[in-house]
């Protein structure tokens, strides 16, 4: 089934797996109504402080993104900290986070978007690998009608590993122009195109003073523009500064970003093109349930997540393997598979090469490539509705999105008017 979003066929997609009509929901009426908790292995757990090892912190924030939090509990802790990954700004998110360094730490650190509990110590960091998943507790308000049988049509569909594994509108930034966009002007080596998307092209919800900060550095008066776009767009604000200092050394006025967030745009790059080879796969009534020969592909683990090894197009796939789609990155291969297949096309309708993705002018900000799953990997799922509002849990692999199976509910015209984007 096509997709009913002008939004998400910009973010590759541009498909349904389900064939239910499209339900109203409100899915953010309110950040209690969408929270996630890590799902982290703490086995080796200490309560007790011992030499070598690390402080482990319980984070519960809100209404702050990931990287905001980072900093200021960097700060607050004297230390670099490490996650297990980003979280949603408009939730309740609860995550571990270890300091990079061994010393001792305060218990509880509280500031008005965060609180930082300490739980124990462990052998090392807190890293993306440490997370096996996310749990989500999630309430969809002011529902259609039919959203019991949105539902059970989209979990069953879940059960039967036929969703696509999307990135979803996180990945993508909340509104205007998406954070793709600024990657694929960096892959590509247009970094003019990169200031100007980032300072320059308007957004929707830009307030008047971001209007004007838009129009002075359009004329070129970046010092002005700096002075007068809103608190809360910092990483602009560098980029401007920088500029105000040489106009004509764009690559470095992009250094004024934190090598994190420069990562993070050519990753959603990446994410897009994936997005649009499964878009294709599915439209194309590619069984992406199950591995088929010539596919990559990788195994669950006893806790139904995906095991890290993922086996080579070349090796039989054993029963109930994943299968495994390769990222654009300088490492891609076509392998023959037919995913590698949709990935060329995609890739090739982009005009990228594999060797685009190692960026020598900004080496810190190349992507080798990977694999990601081709859907969604779904499990404890539970569902019901009172009255007009319906209750959802379920628990998904890392780097998955639970936007992408609401949408599947849902199928809103808009996300943004949905609370999805």
């Amino acid at each position: 089934m096509k997709a009913n979003s002008e939004l998400d066929y910009e973010l590759g997609m541009w498909v349904y797996a389900s064939k239910t009509p499209p339900c109203t929901a409100l899915a953010r009426s309110s950040e209690e109504d969408f929270r996630v908790e890590e799902v982290v292995s703490l086995d080796r757990l200490s309560k007790e402080p011992r030499p070598g090892l690390y402080p482990v912190y319980r984070v519960e924030k809100r209404s702050i993104d990931t990287m905001h939090m980072e900093g200021e509990l960097s700060a607050a802790l004297g230390s670099r900290v490490s996650y297990g990954g980003l979280k949603d700004k408009k939730a309740v998110a609860l995550q571990y986070v270890t300091p990079t360094s061994k010393s001792a730490r305060p218990d509880k650190v509280t500031r008005p978007n965060f609180d930082a509990r300490l739980v124990g110590y462990l052998p090392s960091p807190i890293t993306r690998g440490s997370v096996l998943g996310n749990r989500f507790a999630i309430v969809l308000r002011e529902c259609c009608p039919n959203v019991g049988e949105s539902m059970s049509v989209a979990f069953d569909l879940a059960r039967k590993k036929m969703v696509p594994n999307f990135f979803g509108y996180q990945r993508f930034g909340a509104s205007g122009v998406g954070t793709h966009t600024i990657g694929r002007a960096m892959v590509k080596r247009r970094f003019d195109d990169v200031v100007e998307l980032m300072l320059i092209t308007p957004r929707e919800d830009d307030d008047e003073g971001t209007k004007a900060a838009r129009e002075a550095m359009a004329g070129g008066d970046f010092r002005k523009g700096a002075q007068l776009i809103s608190a809360g767009q910092d990483l602009e604000r560098k980029v401007a500064l920088k500029l105000a200092e040489d106009p004509a050394d764009a690559i470095g006025a992009i250094r004024g970003v934190p090598v994190r967030m420069r990562r993070l745009y050519v990753q959603a790059y990446q994410s897009y093109i994936f997005n649009r080879a499964i878009s294709l796969a599915v439209a194309g009534d590619l069984d992406i349930s199950a591995a088929e020969r010539g596919d990559n592909w990788g195994e669950l683990g006893a806790a139904g997540t995906l095991e890290s090894k993922v086996r080579g197009a070349r090796e039989a796939p054993d029963k109930g393997a994943v299968p495994m789609v390769q990222l654009a990155g300088y490492a891609y291969r076509d392998y023959g598979s037919r995913y590698d297949a949709l990935t060329s096309k995609v890739m090739e309708e982009e005009e990228v090469s594999a060797r685009d993705f190692y960026i020598k002018e900004m080496q810190e900000t190349s992507a080798e490539g990977g694999f990601r799953p081709a859907h969604l990997l779904v499990g404890d799922a539970t569902y019901e509705t009172v009255g007009r509002d319906a209750f959802v849990g379920f628990t998904l692999s890392r780097g998955q999105y639970a936007t992408v199976l609401l949408r599947e509910i849902i199928k809103p015209a808009d996300p943004r008017d949905s609370g999805l984007a």
